[in-house]
């Protein structure tokens, strides 16, 4: 095993002597360096949203484009670059503009004006940043089990698993996003949950979700929780009928009401993971 050189070792212990005695952490807020993970003050107030998007769109739309999708200059909801830099590293950006480029310096906004547009930014590119939705979740809970939603999704750790886990949805994806997959659950279907209908040579017919296939056999995981391997050369008929297992009349099926009840529900899954009492025996 090779060691480091005796004098980088000393480096490092210098360096957390430095750190134990000044009381400082390794990562803690600076606000001088531009990389700083110091969070936005205003957090995810809805006013400060909206305020930043009207200034947004003054200023930065003409060349980043309407909703920060990019026109002339780089497209801020898909940049990793933007989505990755802590919230000081964009008001730093914002206020004193990139040297050398178009970007221009905005150094006659007072600090709220910069934060607000900072809110707006991660609202747009961060799905879990944007406000709270209004409604009542206790009573989104209710429609979530009653509209049958939990025998197919996990949220708050339990639920099927027929649909994707909904568990840290609304990390993943924005309000808009999820009442469209609500509403519209054919329009863009998931990875691993696009239904097979397989008819055996005897007559039997299996419908699932098609979890793998290959020259010789077909995987299809069945509502109750088998995982079914048909050969190839014993079934009669495979399709793929390009659409969801969901049904797609909940717009109609839900007052107004109780929709907003279950988005307003769906957004508060906003936990990276929730522990799911759940194992390959399930599969």
């Amino acid at each position: 095993m090779a060691f480091p050189p005796a004098s980088l070792v000393r480096r490092w212990a210098l360096g957390a002597l430095a750190i134990a005695f000044s009381g400082a952490t390794p990562g803690a807020e600076n606000p001088g360096d531009p990389d700083s993970p110091a969070g936005n003050p205003l957090g995810r107030d809805a006013q400060a949203i909206r305020a930043g998007d009207e200034l947004f769109h003054q200023r930065c739309a003409v060349c980043h484009g309407q909703r920060a999708r990019g026109a002339m200059a780089a497209n801020l909801v898909d940049t990793r670059r933007a989505q990755r830099r802590s919230e000081a590293a964009l008001f730093r950006t914002i206020r004193d503009g990139i040297p050398g480029t178009d970007m221009p310096p905005h150094q006659d906004l007072a600090d709220e004006p910069v934060w607000q547009i900072v809110a707006y930014l991660r609202a747009q590119t961060l799905p879990g940043q944007q406000p709270p939705l209004e409604g009542d979740t206790v009573a989104g809970r209710r429609v979530f089990v009653e509209a049958g939603c939990i025998d197919c999704h996990v949220a708050d750790g339990s639920g099927g698993f027929l649909g994707p886990a909904l568990d840290s949805i609304s990390r993943r994806k924005t309000s808009a996003e999820i009442r469209a997959d609500v509403l519209e659950p054919n329009s863009k279907l998931a990875e691993g949950f696009k239904t097979v209908i397989a008819e055996t040579s005897e007559g039997l017919r299996i419908e699932g979700l098609l979890k793998n296939e290959n020259p010789a056999t077909v995987l299809i995981l069945t509502a109750d929780g088998r995982v079914r391997s048909l050969p190839r050369d014993r079934l009669r008929s495979l399709a793929k009928p390009g659409r969801s297992r969901m049904p797609g009349d909940y717009g109609a099926r839900l007052s107004p009401e109780e929709l907003a009840n279950l988005l307003a529900y769906l957004d508060r899954q906003r936990e990276p993971h929730v522990p799911v009492a759940r194992g390959f025996h399930d599969y």
